[in-house]
């Protein structure tokens, strides 16, 4: 293509997506060269109901129906009388994906080109919906749909996830009728910290207790009430599983069931899964394995002992995974049993890309602790191996694990190119006849989805909501695919940035970057594919095609200017530190509060300070937690146990300190405590007092950092994640605990919370 003629689609392009912004015809109606395929709209008695089903880390080759020896039977029953799409694409990242799904628009436009706990002070970074781009649940609400939302939000701001709100930016105040979830990224699915609607939950945990099965009991509950209430309407669910996502969390049974099936490592899965991709036809012909990241090593080059741990990691992920369709096969089976499945859009997606295993070649037992203040060695792992996927581990399978869940594609979650970016997803509607089994390769994306419902259930997107002005949808439908299969795509351009990775498709050629935080921006070297010929990315011709090359990185500065990605950011620890709320002087809590968010908790770490319990005795037995913060990974806690007064910090599941009360706290005791006095910037020591008198000491010569432990701060007992595993939960103080006071010895002219008041 001469540059003239590249320059004059690159004009028609942005002219064609302003005029979209404006409210404009989409460009397929505009374009006379464009196909003239079109949806044919279904007629129904009511509109259909509308399932979403977000996977989280889930690669483009982990699904039985895309290539994997996983056993996910009910995901693939409705690829096989529905529709696989092998060219659908993400924005490599959880938050930004899903804000691309709820409101139809690229992250940045919206505000969230970043996770809220990556946020910053920018349009297109803060972490949350803006309020002027509406959402899907807020379009549907005026169509009578309820509307219900089960499972990760991740849209919220960090400084609003606590039990006081605000509460503009949760489910609830972004057009869902009901929601059951959680906030963060990272969920301990035994031990998960949930919320309903504004208010703290706290699940009943009997010994078959799993995050993945609560949210679907928990969807059939609402849907349930739904159908007693207003069958005649529509609903609309977006149920967004925890899993995948590290923690890998998978009951036992399921995990013993595949003890030896990855002996045989990544190289020959990769293999395996690229050979049934080729007979599933889910690539095209002629497609390439991508050779091995340069993270992974061979699997012949690694230990046994390495070799024993990584496939123990793959094992718990095959777990988790195929227990995650079990839950989904419950839902469907329910839809079945009430008549509800036919007349149902269901779409399964994955947010992002195959993680990258933290860059460990044999995996992890505690993604924090690796994270944030030290690497695990290979012996801690050995010691531990038989603890991965329990409650007594936060793991994370390896690097080679993460490229074969992303087979044949090269790269990982929070990459541009394909490994982050190409995501399965399937959709089925029986009564709307959209499949058979089909898979349809138009290139599309997450912004897509939205318009494509509208299309799907005869809707336009309005220019108001409730009377207030919204922006307009910017993706294109991919309803026409539907009846037209073999039609050519209608969608003509997408960008992508991550954390500055960053790549442009358009018509079938795509420029893309992986940046190194650190350097330069224009330092970095743009690669160029012509992706409809090259699936799997391997052939760079930016050296045989420097000027196409160059007016596609032009266009990506375009579009990046219209929709707030500029300036981009790559210090990503400091702008978690920075997001981190401010430390106050003083802190109260009280005995059964709701529990405090892990960023919010008091920062023992930084400074130091004391715990002072006020408290009533009545007898010389007492037994209870005081206030405990944390997990078995990283966390304290100050409990009372047979009259004795008990502090344990935990620092790694392999080092933990502790200290008890030479003798029993007599009854009527009114002050138990603790001085925390820091010694260096990584240890400290802890003086345990009973009415102000030391009666015990001990020395923590290494600490966490604030934001380092999985789990936030309660108070009076604990009903979460446990910690020292000295008691049974939920433990409860079983005397008079009026409050608790932490105060920190913060400097002079310091210490103030973003946004609160100084607690005193």
């Amino acid at each position: 293509m001469k540059r003239r003629q590249f320059l004059q689609l690159s004009a028609a392009m942005t002219a064609t997506l302003s005029t979209q912004a404006a409210g404009a015809p989409r460009s397929d109606e505009t374009n006379p060269a464009r196909p003239s395929s079109r949806w044919q709209p279904r007629q129904g008695i009511r509109k259909p109901n509308i399932v979403i089903v977000v996977l989280d880390d889930i690669g483009f080759g982990d699904l039985g129906c895309y290539g994997a020896e996983h056993r996910t039977p009910a995901i693939d029953s409705l690829a096989a009388n529905g529709v696989r799409f092998n060219n659908f694409h993400v924005t490599a990242l959880c938050a930004p994906t899903r804000a691309c799904l709820l409101t139809g628009r690229n992250a940045h436009a919206v505000g969230v080109g970043n996770i809220a706990e990556w946020g910053r002070d920018h349009p297109g970074y803060r972490g949350w919906i803006r309020k002027d781009a509406a959402t899907l649940a807020e379009y549907l609400r005026p169509d009578a749909y309820t509307t219900l939302a089960t499972g990760k939000w991740h849209l919220s701001a960090i400084h609003d996830q606590n039990g006081s709100g605000p509460y503009d930016h949760w489910p609830v105040g972004r057009g869902f009728d009901r929601w059951y979830g959680f906030h963060g990224n990272a969920m301990d699915h035994w031990h998960p910290e949930m919320f309903e609607n504004t208010v703290a939950a706290y699940p009943e945990k009997d010994t078959d207790y799993h995050l993945s099965r609560d949210l679907v009991d928990r969807s059939i509950d609402y849907i349930e009430d739904h159908l007693a209430a207003t069958p005649e309407n529509p609903f609309f669910l977006y149920l967004a599983f925890g899993a995948c996502h590290f923690p890998l969390h998978a009951p036992a049974d399921d995990i013993r069931r595949h003890r030896g099936q990855y002996d045989k490592g990544w190289d020959t899965i990769r293999e395996q899964r690229f050979e049934r991709q080729q007979e599933l036809g889910i690539v095209p012909d002629g497609t390439r394995l991508a050779p091995r990241n340069p993270n992974v090593p061979a699997w012949s080059v690694l230990s046994e002992q390495q070799r024993e741990i990584a496939a123990r990691g793959q094992e718990v992920y095959a777990a988790f995974l195929e227990h995650t369709d079990k839950q989904m096969g419950r839902l469907i089976d329910f839809l079945k049993a009430e008549n509800e499945f036919d007349d149902t859009i269901l779409i399964v997606m994955s947010d992002n890309g195959a993680a990258g295993g933290g860059g460990s070649v044999e995996g992890i037992l505690d993604v924090r602790r690796n994270a944030y203040y030290e690497k695990e060695t290979l012996a801690e792992l050995n010691e531990r191996f038989d603890a991965l996927g329990s409650d007594d581990s936060y793991g994370m399978y390896s690097s080679g694990w993460a490229q074969a869940g992303n087979t044949p594609l090269k790269w990982y979650k929070a990459d541009t190119y394909g490994g982050g970016t190409r995501a399965p997803l399937i959709a089925s509607w029986p009564n709307g006849k959209i499949g058979s089994g089909r898979i349809n390769s138009q290139y599309h994306h997450v912004i897509d989805v939205v318009p494509s419902l509208f299309e799907m259930i005869n809707k336009s997107a309005p220019d108001t909501i409730e009377e207030h002005s919204v922006l307009p949808v910017q993706g294109t439908s991919f309803a026409y695919s539907f009846d037209n299969p073999d039609s050519p795509t209608h969608k003509r351009v997408q960008y992508f940035e991550t954390a500055g990775d960053r790549a442009i498709w358009v018509d079938g050629w795509k420029a893309v970057t992986r940046h190194i935080a650190g350097d330069e921006y224009t330092s970095d070297v743009w690669e160029l594919y012509h992706t409809e010929q090259d699936f799997s990315e391997i052939d760079d011709l930016a050296s045989e095609d420097p000027q196409r090359l160059d007016e596609l990185v032009d266009l990506w500065h375009s579009e990046a200017r219209r929709d707030n990605v500029l300036p981009m950011e790559d210090d990503l620890f400091k702008l978690y530190e920075d997001v981190v709320p401010r430390p106050r002087r003083r802190y109260t809590f009280y005995p059964g509060m709701t529990r405090l968010d892990r960023l919010s908790a008091p920062d023992l770490y930084s400074y130091s300070g004391t715990i002072d319990a006020r408290v009533a005795l009545h007898s010389m037995r007492a037994s209870g937690v005081i206030l405990a913060s944390g997990d078995s990974g990283a966390g304290y806690e100050l409990f009372m146990q047979d009259g004795y007064l008990v502090f344990v910090y935990v620092y790694t599941r392999f080092q933990r300190y502790s200290v008890r009360s030479p003798d029993r706290v007599g009854s009527g005791t009114s002050s138990l405590g603790l001085r925390f006095k820091k010694t260096s910037d990584n240890s400290a020591d802890v003086h345990m007092l009973v009415d102000g008198a030391r009666v015990a000491s001990v020395k923590l010569p290494k600490m966490w950092q604030v934001f380092s432990p999985n789990s936030g701060l309660r108070c009076g007992e604990n009903r979460h994640a446990p910690i020292s595993r000295d008691y049974d939960a939920p433990f409860p103080f079983d005397q008079t605990l009026e409050r608790v006071v932490v105060e920190l010895d913060l400097p002079t002219g310091s210490g103030k919370a973003r946004g609160s008041n100084d607690n005193t």
